[in-house]
């Protein structure tokens, strides 16, 4: 750290007790990895800073990068490889770079825009500047290149050339150092340089950092080891680490809290010691590294060490009470199960028992050493101290383990999990439970407990003979074993009554518990069920963890084991961690944007958004904390949220008007303040001033229009009920005249029923006529008869009766064509219509037409035609026949018709 204003931060924590700042020295702190894929390609990174509220800044090739733990941002500025960063607060930075330094400043949308403050480009001809250092002394910040210093305040600026060439430069207690390589170490002074020390006489002296130590003020020099300046000579420090870091070539340094320090090298990793140059930590590529080569350091105020390689970034959780082991090289495999036994390590593995001094777990050399126990090849699921006996639980059985040799107790494979019972041992295999007693200080086979089948991967006890059992893809069972060992009383909760996955049994504080990866379940013997409740689990599991029963082992009183795929992890249980200086955790907004189905636009807090974008997008982070949880809500009476770890969200659909979006954190067991952002959606166009002003114009408009068009329409009105009048007259004049036409019709009518009825009276006159002449004609034919016969008497003579009978025969036939041609006058239209349809009518069939049209019924008209009625019905059928009728078609209403 190059700032004076980090110093005094590291002044006013050194106050906390030392034992609070002693990093766990087994295993390798948790490292994250970032490729450059991840941050866009951006090239080496330089030099390393960090904002107040935790966002980490970085100089990189192709410019200054950001970083808040999820989001990687570049910024472009000058032409050159960015070579150094000085970050005052999040929204003030500044950058050194390849013939250029300059000052970021944030935007409204918080992005960052560089202004130059180099004048000398052109004016440079032999020289070519790169900037790798700025610091800040009081109101002045300093750029430093090999051949100057350049001071800018108050809008100055000021140049202070080198003696003849810089090779480095470093920032202690305040004090800015610099070497020459031709005349020295000096102290800036007032804006002058000041000469305190010679270099070594046959050194490349190129310092890389200092620090102070009970003895005075030590060098760090890129590849000659370590130098004590004191009495204003630089004397090499002969020790260890010295000729280490020698070795290694020391390309940038970092203090680390109060008590230990960071040497990034060129050569072999990351070393992290104590002042006195004890090695806690030594990191490397079989570590966990990307590569060895470190160009850059930075500790932050949450407690990470952050690392720029020649190829990619790495970041060491130094706060963190999780330490690692990984199988980088292929040795040991995955780690199920530890056992600490007499100073040695037992792991068992994936691929068999390993072994190692307790002490060797300790990072300080380049990599870790472990040594299989012979015979052990294979799958390791429990280790286990029982009575002061190793049992190891093996895919090929049980053993116990005598030093580096093993001595066989059970031949049946696969013993998940060993539990001292009374004064028995029972062990839970691939199939059910087996029991062994001891005999003679070793272990033998007594019986299997009846009744459990199945892969036994737990056994709890947890009082006096109640026993638990877990059967994975079955249940938990809860047994009651008798003196014989036979559970008597079982209790079976399936899996179904667990929500979530790899339910597994934990006993605590004298209680049964059960955790699935989503809930947790505390046991109730009042009423034999598992109630579920909000998961209590306060310890973070490391990333990598096996999942289900594979839980932590305890090793000692410090340390616990937990195992992680390709390796395994140690919780250190003390108070361990460096003391950072922390300020209290924030939510920070990073983005936001409004958006539709087309077009996106970036807005920031305070601002109006039209309603056409009213869907609107945010990003927030706690920088650097990836184990905080998130929750918001909308507005001052919405409830919050359920807590998420997601950092950004999406509000769709958003109504007009103010809104006020709150989001808070959690980090650990500490709830930050919310963060508050406030922004407007604009009403739509046609909710606005001016729209409701068009809208009063068009309905000032619209009525003034309707005035006009209704005088128009009363207008047309009165012209349209004149015409209606007109035609209303003109229908009544019609309608009067149909009227007068219907009462000519029905006068008409009647009077053409009148003769008709006339008609038929005429004919029935006629008839009778024709009767009485018939009738006449009847009696005249007797008297004729009469005649006849007297006529035969002598005394009459013949002319005399001769006259009489020809004065008889002309009265007999005088009538007959009378009624024939009276019944042809009334009737001549009647006919004419028939013989014309048709022609082949008689005239007697004619006046038989004319007697049914009129309604004579038969008896009537065989009355007339002086015939018999069955004739008349004969004579009917005839007519029939010759109208072409059918039988269902009704004579006298088809002749009505003609």
């Amino acid at each position: 750290m190059k700032a004076f204003t980090t110093y005094l931060v590291w002044v006013v924590f050194g106050t906390l007790s030392a034992a609070a700042q002693q990093l766990p020295e087994k295993g390798v702190p948790e490292l994250h990895n970032y490729m450059p894929s991840e941050y866009g390609e951006s090239g080496k990174i330089w030099d390393i800073d960090s904002a107040p509220n935790h966002i980490v800044y970085m100089a990189s090739e192709k410019g200054l990068m950001e970083f808040d733990g999820k989001r990687w941002k570049n910024f472009t500025g000058s032409d050159g490889f960015t070579r150094s960063v000085y970050v005052v607060n999040d929204s003030l930075i500044y950058t050194g770079s390849d013939l250029d330094f300059g000052v970021w400043n944030r935007n409204e949308y918080l992005d960052f825009e560089y202004t130059s403050l180099y004048p000398f480009r052109e004016d440079l001809t032999d020289i070519s500047e790169e900037f790798w250092e700025i610091y800040r002394v009081g109101e002045n910040m300093l750029f430093v290149s090999d051949y100057n210093i350049y001071v800018y305040g108050d809008g100055n600026l000021t140049k202070i050339s080198a003696p003849e060439e810089f090779s480095g430069s470093y920032e202690l207690n305040g004090t800015l150092y610099f070497a020459d390589t031709e005349n020295g170490l000096f102290r800036l002074s007032d804006l002058s340089l000041d000469q305190i020390a010679d270099l070594p006489g046959d050194s490349e002296f190129e310092i890389s950092g200092m620090y102070a130590h009970d003895e005075g003020t030590v060098v760090v020099t890129y590849n000659s080891g370590l130098y004590l300046l004191s009495s204003g000579t630089l004397v090499p420090l002969e020790n260890e680490l010295s000729r280490e870091l020698e070795d290694s070539m020391v390309f940038s340094f970092e203090p680390v809290g109060e008590n230990y320090l960071a040497f990034g090298t060129v050569q072999r990793g990351l070393f992290i010691t104590d002042v006195d140059g004890r090695v806690i930590h030594h990191i490397n590529r079989n570590k966990g590294l990307i590569n060895n080569t470190i160009l850059s350091t930075h500790f932050t105020r949450a407690g990470e060490l952050w690392l720029g390689l020649d190829y990619g970034i790495s970041s060491v959780q130094l706060h963190d009470n999780l330490t690692y082991v990984y199988d980088y090289r292929g040795d040991f495999g995955t780690g199920y199960a530890a056992l600490l036994f007499d100073d040695q390590f037992y792991l068992g593995t994936n691929k068999g028992l390993y072994r190692s001094r307790w002490d060797a777990l300790d990072n300080d050399s380049d990599s870790y050493s472990f040594t299989l126990v012979p015979g052990s090849e294979g799958q390791v699921w429990t280790l286990d101290n029982i009575d002061g006996d190793l049992l190891m639980g093996h895919d090929r059985g049980l053993f116990t383990i005598r030093g580096n040799s093993l001595e066989r107790v059970s031949n049946e494979p696969g013993y998940w999990t060993l539990v001292p019972y009374k004064n028995v041992l029972l062990g839970g295999t691939y199939n059910g439970i087996n029991v062994f007693e001891r005999e003679n200080n070793s272990w033998s086979f007594l019986k299997k407990i009846e009744q459990i089948i199945g892969s036994v991967n737990q056994l709890i006890v947890e009082y006096d003979n109640v026993v638990w059992v877990n059967i994975p893809n079955y249940g938990i069972i809860r047994m009651e074993l008798d003196e014989n060992l036979f559970p008597e009383k079982r209790k079976i909760f399936l899996d179904e009554t667990f929500s979530g996955e790899d339910p597994y049994l934990v006993k605590s504080d004298e209680r049964i518990l059960v955790y699935t990866d989503s809930f947790e379940y505390s046991y109730s013997s009042a009423d034999s069920s598992f109630t579920e409740m909000a998961i209590q689990r306060q310890s973070r599991l490391p990333d990598g963890s096996l999942s289900g029963t594979f839980q932590a082992d305890q090793l000692n009183s410090e340390i616990e084991f937990l195992p992680v795929y390709n390796g395994f992890a140690l919780r250190h249980n003390d108070d361990n961690g460096v003391a950072s200086g922390e300020e209290p955790h924030e939510v920070l907004y990073r983005y936001m944007e409004a958006y539709n189905n087309r077009d996106r636009m970036r807005v920031m807090g305070e601002e109006e958004v039209p309603y056409a974008f009213n869907n609107i997008h945010v990003e927030y982070i706690v920088p650097n904390k990836e184990s905080a949880m998130y929750q918001y809500r909308l507005g001052d009476d919405s409830d919050w949220s359920a807590w998420s770890s997601e950092t950004e969200m999406d509000l769709v659909n958003m109504s007009y008007g103010d809104h006020r979006l709150a989001v808070r954190a959690v980090v650990g067991n500490d709830t930050t303040d919310a963060a508050i952002i406030s922004f407007r959606i604009k009403p739509p166009w046609y909710l606005t001033w001016y729209a409701f002003t068009a809208y009063a114009l068009l309905i000032v408009g619209g009525l003034y229009v309707m005035y006009i068009l209704q005088y128009s329409f009363l207008k047309k009105q009165q012209e349209v009920l004149k015409k209606d009048q007109r035609q209303s007259l003109r229908e009544q004049a019609e309608k009067h005249k149909r009227e007068i036409l219907l009462l000519e019709q029905d006068r008409l009518k009647s009077e053409n029923d009148e003769l008709e009825k006339q008609l038929k009276n005429k004919t029935i006159e006629l008839a009778n006529k024709a009767k009485e002449n018939q009738d006449t004609n009847r009696i005249l034919i007797k008297v004729k008869e009469k005649l006849e016969s007297a006529q035969q008497k002598p005394e009459i003579t013949a002319s005399f009766w001769n006259e009489i009978h020809k004065l008889l025969d002309s009265y007999i036939h005088e009538e007959d064509n009378t009624f024939e041609i009276q019944m042809d006058e009334l009737h001549q239209e009647f006919f004419q219509k028939l013989k014309k349809e048709y022609p082949e009518l008689s005239s007697n069939e004619l006046r038989l037409c004319a007697y049914l049209k009129l309604g004579f019924t038969s008896k009537e008209i065989a009355d007339f035609s002086n015939i018999k009625p069955s004739s008349v019905y004969i004579n009917r059928s005839r007519l029939r026949k010759k109208l072409n009728l059918d039988v269902e078609q009704d004579l006298e209403a088809f002749l009505s018709k003609i």
